[in-house]
């Protein structure tokens, strides 16, 4: 005998299984869009600045025509079928703007708009729950509300002007939206790019825990990262994090871990933070990484970026100054990898490199001051030890004085 299920379950069920018209929307409707150069304004321009190839449908009851496209006066007026809708109107008139895109049959909602449960306020509480409801009732996706929304450059996709258009191999989980835009350009500095970057803001519907099982399948993304304030069912999300990192590594940026942060978070996304050592206790359990600070968590993009999926862990250490070089090797044994022993062979080539004083040809392999004034140095030394069969990688301390 069948499983019995609701209508409402039904649909659960239904739309549970495809994030396709997430990301691959064929039309997408902006509703509350602003005339002039407002804020809201920023989400037509990015699909425009990307070249989006899906229709664009603004919806403004009081505008004719914006940046060239023909505006309708309201969702149902728009004579096509509707994967996406953005919604920027203000918090009260949210729920009607969902009402009739249920009645419209559109698939997925993205909620810019803020004054919910992040307000700390019943009636914004009251009012997200409200999202949520109609959105399981009706059977679309929801992502927010407080949020920026996609990312997705392979399809043209992008929430602000100016985003990178070339795609890259991160995806990207983000509870802040203005953080997402500062990443993009940030990592494109570095050469790091993005599969597919999601703001979700509150999330009342779709959150955390779906996106990093969508990422860990995702076949565009080999490396995750994720701006946390919070999680909503952390069992669920402990399960989400553990099996995506099996598949590929995930990095987390945990804010909101002092009382004061954990305060700022929750009137940011009204997340729930956890304490530190639940954090500590999952970055254990999982295997996931995490970092404390915006730098950290670029240098551990880039250097997952651009390793190898498969490299050992015997590691040779380049270094002009002393002390670094020793830092170094506490760091490498502290993580699990290992100092290599460079053979015979290898120290009796760096001896003809390096200067007969102030050095040393074993690992860590001290290139002394010399190294401040040949700049040549540090390049002649990897070539030789970067061919030692006993090394799968190279670590470098210091520069000379030219950059």
């Amino acid at each position: 005998m069948g499983a019995n299920f609701s209508f409402s379950e039904l649909r659960e069920l239904k739309r549970a299984k495809d994030f396709t018209p997430i990301f691959y929307p064929r039309s997408i409707a902006i509703v509350g869009i602003p005339r002039g150069f407002e804020p809201g304004r920023v989400f037509l321009q990015g699909l425009l600045d990307q070249g989006y190839g899906g229709k664009i449908f603004p919806v403004n009851p009081k505008a004719d025509f914006i940046d060239g496209l023909h505006v309708y006066p309201s969702l149902k007026e728009i004579p096509e079928e509707i994967d996406l809708v953005i919604v920027l109107v203000p918090a009260p008139a949210v729920l009607p703007v969902l009402e009739e895109c249920g009645q419209k049959g559109i698939k997925v909602a993205v909620i810019y708009t803020s004054g919910f449960a992040e307000t700390g306020e019943e009636e914004g509480r009251k009012r997200e729950e409200e999202l949520r409801r109609i959105a399981r009732q009706m059977g679309f996706y929801l992502i927010g509300p407080n949020c920026m929304g996609i990312y997705y450059p392979k399809n043209r996709m992008a929430f602000f002007p100016g985003m990178p258009k070339e795609s890259g191999k991160v995806g990207m989980i983000s509870q802040s939206g203005s953080l997402t835009i500062l990443l993009s350009r940030l990592a494109e500095t570095r050469g790091v790019g993005f599969s597919k970057m999601i703001s979700c803001g509150n999330e009342c519907d779709l959150n955390s825990s779906d996106f990093l099982e969508f990422l860990g399948d995702d076949p565009e993304t080999e490396l995750i990262g994720a701006y946390l304030e919070g999680v909503k069912d952390g069992p669920v999300f402990f399960r989400a994090v553990r099996e995506a990192s099996r598949k590929k590594p995930v990095i987390i940026w945990k804010a909101g871990r002092t009382t004061r942060g954990a305060g700022a978070a929750f009137s940011h996304t009204g997340s729930l933070a956890g304490s530190k050592m639940a954090w500590e206790a999952l970055k254990e359990q999982a295997g996931v990484l995490l970092a404390k600070n915006l730098e950290e968590f670029l240098d551990f993009l880039a250097a997952f970026y651009f390793l190898p999926k498969k490299m050992g862990k015997r590691l040779a250490i380049l270094s002009g100054p002393g002390g670094p070089a020793v830092a170094a090797a506490d760091a490498c044994e502290e993580f699990g990898l290992q100092v290599a022993e460079l053979q015979v062979e290898t120290r009796e080539q760096l001896k003809g490199i390096l200067p007969q004083t102030g050095t040393s040809v074993h690992n860590p392999v001290d290139l002394g001051l010399a190294s401040v004034f040949e700049v040549d140095l540090y390049g002649r030394a990897a070539e030789v030890v970067g061919l030692d069969p006993g090394v799968d990688g190279l670590v470098f301390q210091g520069r000379g004085m030219t950059p």
